[in-house]
């Protein structure tokens, strides 16, 4: 996508450049014998091309689409879900009703809603004759179905509700007070997010849970396989003797009741207890 996007940037400053050339002819061959001016007239294509040298010339209507969104005003439920949901997931990761669980297998009712609405975002862009479209909606919404479509159905609107609720978490969470990093520091952390992420393709168990489980004494397999972009859930609860179905079934159960941290601590438990019965080990002390 970034790529779509940079080639007709740079097809779009070319052409403005062109343009701007071919109205203001000061380059050509000065065959007065007067010795050559130093004033060149610049007109106001050519300065705006250059001042969009190097950066994506994006279309006023993306612009104000994006705009809309950062300024669209939220109904009081979703402001009490999002604040209700920051309250739950207190001292986890991720922003979701089930922080922490990753991609799950869809329901098929919600396999059927993403290929919509993947659908649709290749319709628009298709469609768009700027060469660039807002494709943010889409993606937002698409992984709010991954994020909680194997829970229970979901409609258009229970997408779009969840991406409602996930912004408006953004907003009423404090924002870090700290110094920027550098180049240097984002580098680093960058890469050391990406050393993770391959860490857990090859079925390694993030240090985070690792420290978690021991915390609270929780005796938990220490290698879980799984498929990107799925969570590592089903790779621990293979590990634990628990099959797909029944762990999925388990996790819906539990979801009809609980939220945030009690959600994923019910589901530690169930992992661990399973796991402990099937290995024969005893809970970390």
């Amino acid at each position: 996508m970034t790529s779509f996007y940079g080639n007709a940037a740079r097809v779009g400053t070319s052409t403005a450049l062109r343009n701007a050339a071919s109205a203001n002819p000061v380059s050509q061959q000065n065959t007065s014998t007067e010795p050559a001016s130093t004033t060149v007239n610049i007109s106001a294509e050519a300065r705006q091309a250059a001042a969009t040298q190097g950066r994506y010339a994006v279309p006023e209507s993306v612009r104000q689409a994006a705009l809309a969104e950062l300024n669209k005003v939220f109904p009081q439920d979703i402001l009490d879900e999002a604040q209700a949901r920051l309250q739950a997931n207190k001292g986890i990761s991720g922003s979701s009703t089930t922080p922490g669980m990753g991609n799950l297998p869809l329901l098929p009712e919600n396999e059927a809603l993403l290929a919509q609405i993947k659908s649709d975002m290749h319709a628009a862009r298709s469609a768009n004759s700027e060469g660039m479209t807002n494709l943010m909606p889409y993606v937002r919404l698409i992984q709010a179905v991954q994020t909680e479509g194997w829970k229970t159905p979901m409609t258009m609107a229970d997408a779009q509700r969840e991406v409602d609720i996930a912004s408006a978490m953004d907003r009423l969470t404090p924002k870090p007070t700290a110094a920027p990093l550098s180049d240097a520091e984002q580098l680093k952390k960058d890469m050391a997010n990406v050393a993770q992420i391959q860490k857990e393709l090859a079925g390694e168990i993030p240090d985070k849970w690792k420290q978690r489980w021991k915390e609270t004494d929780l005796s938990m397999p220490e290698s879980a396989t799984t498929t990107f972009p799925q969570s590592i859930w089903l790779g621990l609860a293979k590990a634990a003797g628990i099959g797909e179905y029944e762990f999925l079934n388990k996790a819906r159960e539990l979801a009809g009741n609980l939220t945030g941290n009690n959600f994923l601590q019910a589901i530690e438990s169930f992992v661990s207890e399973r796991y402990a019965a099937s290995s024969g080990t005893t809970p970390a002390s």
